[in-house]
């Protein structure tokens, strides 16, 4: 318990420190510096370029597997009143020691 009350403490001091310290840095900045001001966003971006034909391709290709297999999975038979695939059970935390 020591060592975790210990790291706390260190933990504590060093956020306190850099904190404090924080505003020093503002004063050591030159009286006539201004900040750098955000770059803004164009107003209207750029449109997306349009996808490949292999890109197409793969997308209609993975698009075809997809409903194959949420085909096959549907079709799946079950008996009525069957057991769920899963059962989600609460577990007990473990203690440490």
């Amino acid at each position: 318990m020591k060592n975790s009350r210990r790291r706390f403490l260190k933990l504590l001091a060093a956020c306190s420190s850099a904190v404090a310290t924080r505003p020093v840095a503002a004063l050591a900045a030159p009286a006539g510096a201004t900040p750098p001001r955000r770059a803004r966003r164009p107003a209207h971006p750029a449109p997306p370029s349009a996808p490949t034909a292999a890109l197409r391709a793969e997308i209609e290709r993975q698009q075809r597997d997809l409903a194959k297999t949420l085909k096959t999975l549907r079709d799946y038979p079950l008996e009525p009143g069957s057991d769920p695939a899963f059962v989600l059970a609460p577990m007990r935390a473990e203690r440490k020691s």
